[in-house]
């Protein structure tokens, strides 16, 4: 699992997703980008991140284009150094979003079938896809993520972080706090942590991201189920077992029922998960683990939002700490 060689990597455009279709998922009836912290917004915080990243080119930010230019004017930010940002005009749904912010990454784009740009020199090029609602973001934690990432071997490599870097941020002695829900894999419980290094163009089923992305929060059967139904004849059988027993984990935990976590936990392996995410997408999928927590202490619902707000500058001052200290230097890829 560890490795010390870092992967020689070019700088990479980065796409900040914050679009604010009907997928969206909103707090306190807000865009999640545009609520304050300390009177500054949340979408400020990436930015100020991503601009201080070596390995990221441009910032490429897809939304509401009227109200992100508002916003970032009166936050004055810079949109030429130390980054050039370009600001792109949201489409239908976050499929939209990515791949069309992505055709503007290439000179000419947006004017060439997407049939040629498959075969041309820009098949693979990688962009960083980054979400909207993570203020706690850090460039060293983006820096780790992109040079770990073996974009000669995977074409989609997602950032994944381990419980035991999140337990810090739960909610404790009357103090609130942040309770992820995980992917619960045999050899650990991971975060999402929604940092994306992809190679758009070789994604061959691209169409099914929006299907997974709308499926996200499946807080019931009802949903599981029609997710489940979605699979059929698009996964292979022996996966549907990695799929019943992650949703099975999800459900014992979210009700706190530890043992049987224990026991579906063990159907699914980190190869089995990468497996069948690359045998949907038709592409090479990859789990990289980050032992940094920023990216994944995102806004999903109100009270983390007020956990964050009330705690901010401690937990701020707290990921700067571990950031100079942390013992994890080298290359942690998943594996089973």
């Amino acid at each position: 699992m560890n490795n010390s060689t870092h992967y020689p990597h070019e700088k990479h455009d980065a796409i900040l997703v914050a679009g604010e279709g009907e997928s969206s998922y909103k707090v306190l009836h807000q865009h999640k980008a545009f609520l304050e912290i300390n009177g500054k917004c949340v979408i400020n915080y990436v930015i100020e991140a991503l601009q201080q990243v070596e390995s990221i080119k441009d910032i490429y930010i897809v939304g509401s284009k009227n109200k992100l230019e508002q916003t970032l004017n009166a936050a004055a930010v810079d949109f030429s150094y130390p980054k050039t940002i370009h600001l792109v005009e949201q489409r239908a749904n976050l499929y939209e979003n990515i791949f069309c912010t992505f055709l503007k990454t290439i000179p000419g784009g947006e004017d060439t079938l997407v049939a040629d740009l498959e075969t041309s020199q820009y098949r693979n090029k990688a962009v960083l896809i980054v979400p909207c609602d993570s203020p706690f973001l850090t460039p060293h934690e983006v820096e780790y993520f992109i040079s770990n990432s073996d974009t000669d071997n995977y074409d989609h490599i997602l950032g994944l972080t381990p419980e035991e870097e999140l337990e810090k941020f739960y909610p404790r002695e009357n103090l609130p706090g942040i309770k992820m829900a995980y992917l619960h894999l045999r050899g650990n419980n991971y975060r999402i942590n929604n940092l994306h290094l992809v190679k758009p163009l070789r994604i061959a089923n691209r169409e099914y991201i929006q299907q997974m992305y709308q499926y996200r929060y499946q807080r019931n059967f009802k949903k599981i189920l029609m997710f489940g139904r979605s699979l059929l004849g698009k996964i292979k059988l022996k996966y549907y077992r990695c799929y019943i027993g992650l949703q099975l984990c999800q459900f014992f935990s979210s009700i706190g029922w530890k043992a049987p976590v224990s026991y579906f936990k063990n159907w699914t392996t980190n190869q089995d998960m990468e497996q069948c995410i690359s045998n949907l997408l038709d592409t090479r999928f990859k789990g990289l683990e980050v032992p940094y927590p920023g990216a994944a202490l995102d806004i999903d619902r109100d009270s983390d939002y007020e956990a964050i707000k009330s705690r901010y500058d401690e937990w701020h001052s707290f990921l700067n700490s571990t950031e100079n200290s942390h013992p994890h230097t080298n290359k942690h890829q998943v594996t089973g």
